[in-house]
């Protein structure tokens, strides 16, 4: 059995937009359909602790996430409405991948080993920075959990980023800390503008098809290997797909 971590309400009312926050309800549905994964797979987290968040975050951007008072700057830069839904529903998201990577990491009394995979549907806020949101992104939950696993003992962990957009935020985040290997892999001539240097940066040209993709990754994985990593976050994203 593989866990599957996740909450029906990660759906959130966002208004009409280009970020359908539907789309976690539709991947577990069709799962489910598929009898892919069974009612008995899922798991559903608590939300991330605001202490938890402040590992990653500055206490003012908390604040004024918390409080609803972020700048008209800051909401632009979110390009998400702001309500104490919104808030909730991604503290509960980051919530999801913290407790996705204490599954991965953690034995239980059925197995001398840590489930070695465990698959979280939501997640993957990688644009979010210490003192603000971006791109959708208000929380970095990876880098959330990556902080509270190294809180109990996992001193060495990898991302392995292949949405189509450079994982900014978690790159700029841990771009002083070696126990964190960052490697992202997208569209080059894409959001975001800014791209801080991770461990591993690869940019691929408009219009890549599979081959040039799977060949940069197999080139890419043994350099993450190589860090030796007690812990992988796998950023899987949609969006590399050709028709999305």
């Amino acid at each position: 059995m593989i866990p599957i971590v996740y909450a029906a309400r990660y759906r959130m009312d966002i208004g009409l937009h280009v970020f359908p926050t539907l789309k976690y309800e539709l991947v577990h549905a069709r799962l489910m359909e598929t009898g892919v994964i069974q009612p008995s797979d899922v798991i559903e987290p608590e939300p991330a602790s605001w202490d938890q968040l402040a590992l990653v975050h500055t206490s003012g951007y908390l604040t004024r996430m918390r409080e609803g008072t972020l700048t008209l700057e800051e909401r632009e830069q979110l390009e998400l409405p702001w309500s104490p839904e919104i808030v909730e529903g991604f503290r509960l998201m980051t919530g999801g991948t913290i407790l996705a990577a204490r599954l991965a990491t953690t034995s239980n009394p059925e197995s001398p080993i840590p489930n070695p995979v465990v698959v979280h549907l939501g997640g993957g806020l990688h644009h979010a920075f210490p003192n603000h949101g971006e791109g959708f992104c208000p929380f970095n939950d990876v880098a959330v959990a990556a902080r509270v696993l190294q809180q109990r003992g996992i001193e060495r962990i990898a991302i392995v980023d292949l949405d189509v957009h450079h994982g900014n935020g978690t790159a700029f985040i841990f771009e002083s800390d070696p126990r964190v290997f960052t490697f992202s892999m997208h569209q080059q001539h894409n959001y975001p503008m800014f791209k801080p240097r991770g461990s591993l940066d690869i940019g691929l040209a408009d219009g890549a098809h599979d081959a040039t993709f799977l060949r940069e990754l197999e080139r890419a994985l043994p350099a993450v290997i190589a860090h030796a990593p007690q812990c992988v976050f796998y950023l899987a994203g949609a969006d590399p797909y050709e028709d999305d």
